[in-house]
């Protein structure tokens, strides 16, 4: 038997239809932003208590944004309707779809005059891109060269305090916005997740919680003598050992700590300008789902052309563990296909045994 993450892959498409080539130099207004459905969420730290703000962008003229402050039991969602007028969305109608109380009125005003901003701010034009260091100090880990740089806008913004400055990134959906700093490099706006409403619904977005702290799993080592046992699917032949258990001819277990699933993909499925690859795969490996959280700060891409590596942090809602997820592409010569190879390991094993780990897949 096959298993098959193919309906995953399915998305790719949907991304591929909206991509457009990266401009030369820092026009991060260049960057592809997004497809109807998907979502970022924010915590904004300019209010008093803990915060989140988020928005999801059914198309270019249909919103929907959240503020959430739990600690006064404040939840606000609303629907916005938008016109465009040049580089600036214009709200024309709102719809409150949640119960609230007069006090939440500022919270309303808030969202639609942020909406507006943060599409502006988006289509605006340059800003400076960032050096390695600045990326790195940034993100906390060395930026890839295979994904397009950060770069960095200033601007003024009464809500904010003044003077302030965006980080765009190309990975980050709907405004390219990583976050918000600022004069004094303080966080005002940090990006907390990104995702993709399915067939489902809005649910996903507007029932959003902050993460809960994961509880701790227990210490595991690879067992002393264990034995040798390769195995070679699609062309990839993972270094496994005695430890792993197969669970159909493209699939892996080891107890409860860690899976293999190997697969393949139509690369004509996506449809995107040439070079977009590792940003298309990061992109779409680092969508949350209902009960499965990526950590936007965990997400990153390395290795090289042939080899591209997509990594994420994984909260499992449902266990309340976290899980690193890995992803190893490897595109085929003539560019039409990539055998995909995903590992899913518990973050404390990972973080326990990450030689053994790394190991596994050439």
């Amino acid at each position: 038997m096959r298993i098959s993450i193919r309906a995953v892959f399915a998305c790719l498409s949907l991304f591929a239809a909206t991509a457009t080539a990266l401009a030369d130099g820092n026009q991060f207004k260049d960057y592809p932003s997004g497809i109807s459905g998907d979502f970022v969420v924010y915590r904004d730290f300019t209010w008093k208590t803990p915060t989140w703000v988020g928005f999801l962008e059914y198309s270019d003229s249909t919103w929907g944004a959240f503020a959430l402050t739990p600690s006064t039991g404040s939840r606000v969602a609303v629907l916005f309707s938008s016109e465009l007028d040049g580089d600036n969305l214009v709200l024309t109608g709102q719809k409150i779809i949640s119960d609230i109380k007069p006090e939440d009125s500022l919270a309303v005003n808030y969202l639609m005059r942020l909406l507006p901003d943060l599409w502006s701010w988006r289509h605006a034009g340059t800003g400076s891109t960032l050096s390695a260091s600045e990326a790195t100090a940034v993100s906390g880990k060395p930026r890839s060269g295979l994904i397009p740089p950060l770069v960095r806008a200033g601007v003024s913004s009464d809500a904010f305090g003044g003077a302030i400055n965006l980080i765009f990134a190309p990975e980050v959906p709907v405004f390219n916005l990583r976050g918000i700093a600022g004069a004094d490099g303080s966080a005002a706006l940090s990006l907390v997740r990104v995702g993709r409403i399915r067939s489902g619904g809005d649910s996903v977005f507007f029932n959003f919680a902050p993460q809960g702290e994961a509880k701790s799993s227990a210490p595991f080592a690879p067992a002393v003598g264990r034995k040798a046992s390769p195995k070679t699917v699609n062309g990839i032949t993972l270094k496994l050992d005695d430890q792993w258990a197969p669970a159909g001819e493209n699939v892996f277990f080891l107890g409860s700590e860690a899976a293999i699933i190997v697969d393949s993909l139509d690369l004509s499925l996506m449809q995107m300008p040439e070079g977009d690859l590792p940003l298309s795969l990061l992109r779409l490996f680092s969508v949350s789902g209902p009960d499965s959280w990526a950590d936007p700060s965990e997400s990153a891409v390395s290795g090289t052309a042939k080899r591209i590596v997509v990594t994420n942090l994984f909260f499992d809602g449902a266990q309340n563990v976290l899980n690193r997820d890995v992803k190893v592409c490897f595109p085929s010569a003539d560019g039409k296909s990539c055998v995909i190879v995903s590992l899913s390991v518990r973050e404390s094993a990972w973080k326990a045994n990450r030689a053994y780990f790394d190991a596994l897949i050439p």
